[in-house]
């Protein structure tokens, strides 16, 4: 398949295919070498308001196009020049070559709409000494402003995620000490900004499964994610539901007792009722695609705030991007 697309491409943009196989691994190293890897690449588009365009390359429809400026602004211009400089050609080429190269690429490495976590062999195959590109990819990402995690085999890398949850019981553990609060009950807790780095969700939620852990932990894992939804509507993305499933494994760990509230928030675009209807109706989801998954209904309440409470300036789309999400608290 790559192959095929890779000269496609060439022919298209009037680029030769070396120069083509040489931009193929320093994608792919922003594609899954980024913080929150794959699902964090395709978020960058999302955030530009592109998430019709990305939701089409991974669901089973005709994939729809995108433009080499919607490109560059989704992956920066400073990536983007440094892909022209490495490959030596320009800019506006490389993000036409891109442009020609992501709808059907993201397709097919989203099979069934299931978002992959490492590079499939397929593509890897296909790279071949290329590999050491897909290094160099990640690290003009993070010249660009993203963290790049990278996966470790051994050593200390393997502990960071236990390293941070120790750390984190320690800080809530200093935190009650000194200032103890009682909440009303069957309202919210309320939520603590932690004061180190945490893990991805993903490796969050594999963590907590393999100890006992507290309601707390259980939520501060859970609002590491990121919840997609079709625009407009409370349909859950292909790319959420896996991650929703792993949330339930979890939630059904929890200790005897734990209820959780799923609430749904919005921008401050459109009606203010209407947003309201739309942040309950996906909260609403969320319980359901986690009851699905075998989480007892009695531990699940959803709640819609529609677009009262937002934690970013609704005058910026980074900002609006933030207030369109899900947040989930512990009743006490």
């Amino acid at each position: 398949m790559f192959e095929g697309l890779i000269d496609q491409v060439a022919a298209r943009f009037g680029i030769g295919p070396d120069k083509v196989r040489q931009l193929l691994p320093l994608l792919t190293g922003l594609m899954f070498n980024q913080s929150g890897g794959f699902a964090g690449f395709l978020d960058r588009f999302r955030q530009q308001g592109l998430g019709d365009i990305v939701q089409s390359w991974v669901g089973t429809g005709p994939n729809q196009p995108i433009s080499p400026t919607q490109v560059e602004s989704a992956l920066g211009s400073a990536a983007i020049s440094d892909m022209a400089g490495k490959v030596g050609a320009d800019r506006g080429s490389v993000s036409g070559v891109l442009s020609g190269l992501l709808p059907d690429m993201v397709n097919g490495l989203t099979e069934g709409g299931r978002i992959p976590t490492s590079i499939p062999a397929s593509l890897a195959g296909l790279l071949g000494g290329g590999a050491a590109a897909v290094g160099t990819g990640a690290r003009a990402a993070a010249a660009t402003g993203g963290e790049v995690v990278r996966a470790a085999s051994g050593g200390l890398g393997r502990w960071l995620p236990w390293i941070a949850i120790i750390a984190l019981a320690l800080i809530a553990f200093l935190a009650f000490r000194s200032c103890s609060r009682e909440t009303a009950p069957g309202a919210p807790s309320a939520s603590v900004t932690p004061s180190v780095d945490l893990p991805d969700a993903g490796a969050a939620l594999d963590a907590l499964m393999g100890r006992t852990f507290s309601a707390d932990d259980l939520v501060k894992a859970l609002n590491l994610m990121t919840i997609h939804f079709d625009t407009g509507s409370a349909r859950i993305s292909a790319d959420s539901t896996a991650m929703l499933a792993k949330a339930a494994n979890v939630i059904k760990k929890a200790p005897a007792g734990t209820r959780i509230e799923v609430g749904g928030h919005t921008d401050n675009t459109g009606e203010a009722t209407a947003n309201m209807t739309l942040s309950r109706d996906r909260a609403a989801a969320v319980v359901a695609e986690l009851v699905r998954n075998g989480v007892d209904q009695a531990n699940l309440t959803s709640q819609g705030y529609g677009q009262d409470r937002p934690v970013a300036d609704n005058g910026t789309e980074a900002g609006r991007a933030k207030n369109r999400r899900m947040e989930f608290t512990v009743l006490r």
